[in-house]
């Protein structure tokens, strides 16, 4: 028992090189910063981003040298960056490339100093994605190209070194999905090659084996199936698992009364979308620019009920929007009528 104990120590310890500098891991990071951390990333999937970035600074003391506390960080504020363009917002807080500059530098020196992990090379290579990406928003393409460039490059690296890295299939599936929407001369012209059906592979790669990536890997595919390639029957039952984890965030829930009114009839699609108006009727207020219309949204659940034959539900839902103004009085009374 010794013997296993004192090696289970061996293993989570931090390497060295000598007396030199640590080679930060995903096996040596705290297990409750690492718990915080992906606490925080509930948060920020849920747009609870103040509450992220709080519960992410909070940690940061107690692994200041991990680059992965950095990687959250910067994933956090960027979603937030992503969040507030869609409102409108035309600048990028320059306190984001300030962290991002310092992610970048505190992962090229553990790629320096332990240029044989794959480690150093997942969080650089996330951190360059991550960079570029914010310069994309402030209008830096130049700047943007090199760093996805970068990034995917290094985590191209990280994947060759350790097949099993599955984390790293996130930012390579993105990359290679994105690439692969690119018309067939700007590929050429800006090397970048790439397949939108292998990058969500790559993505759900990263959603069935991954660790910490797995749920936010898994919310990025179903964004891309929902609101790009409006593949809703490809989406469910994940579409309803993310709802139940993010209630709070509106693209999921929008989803739903989309997939419902493109035919995709589940009842777990169907209870979803009535715990969503249960919400919105106890005073949940989605974002102005997310456009959410309950009345139009407890149609489409009424349509579904009636298609899934389940009437009774279909005429309660029916009955509340004879309380609306046209055009839904009207239609609600002529669906109650023809029950």
């Amino acid at each position: 028992m010794r013997v296993q104990i004192l090696a289970a120590l061996l293993l989570a310890a931090p390497l060295r090189a000598g007396s030199g500098p640590v080679l930060w891991t995903d096996d040596n990071i705290p297990a409750p910063v690492l718990e915080r951390l992906t606490e925080a990333q509930d948060l920020a999937l849920g747009l609870r981003y103040d509450e992220a970035e709080a519960l992410i600074r909070g940690a940061q003391p107690q692994a200041p040298e991990h680059p992965l506390c950095g990687v959250f960080l910067v994933a956090t504020l960027l979603s937030r960056i992503q969040e507030a363009f869609k409102s409108g917002a035309k600048e990028v807080p320059p306190s984001f490339f300030t962290e991002a500059d310092a992610l970048v530098a505190q992962c090229q020196r553990q790629l320096d100093a332990f240029p044989a992990s794959p480690y150093p090379r997942l969080y650089e290579g996330a951190a360059y994605g991550m960079r570029g990406l914010a310069k994309l928003y402030a209008g830096n393409y130049v700047g943007s190209y090199w760093d996805g460039k970068k990034g995917a490059g290094l985590l191209r690296e990280a994947v060759d070194i350790d097949p099993q890295l599955y984390n790293a299939y996130m930012g390579l599936g993105q990359f290679e999905y994105y690439c692969g929407t690119l018309g067939g001369v700007l590929q050429f012209l800006l090397a970048l090659p790439g397949d939108p059906d292998k990058g969500l592979s790559m993505l759900k790669t990263c959603e069935d084996k991954g660790t910490y990536a797995a749920w936010p890997c898994k919310a990025y595919r179903i964004r891309l199936m929902t609101g790009e390639r409006h593949d809703f029957a490809g989406s469910e039952p994940e579409l309803a698992a993310l709802v139940g984890r993010y209630p709070g965030n509106y693209d999921f829930a929008l989803a739903v009364f989309q997939a419902l009114d493109a035919g995709v009839n589940t009842a777990a699609l169907r209870r979803a979308a009535d715990d969503i108006l249960r919400r919105l009727d106890q005073g949940w207020q989605p974002p102005k620019h997310a456009h959410c219309d309950p009345a139009a949204m407890r149609m489409d659940l009424a349509k579904a009920c009636i298609a899934a034959g389940d009437k009774d539900s279909a005429a309660a839902n029916l009955k509340i929007l004879l309380g609306q103004p046209e055009p839904w009085h009207g239609r609600a009374a002529g669906l109650l009528q023809s029950l």
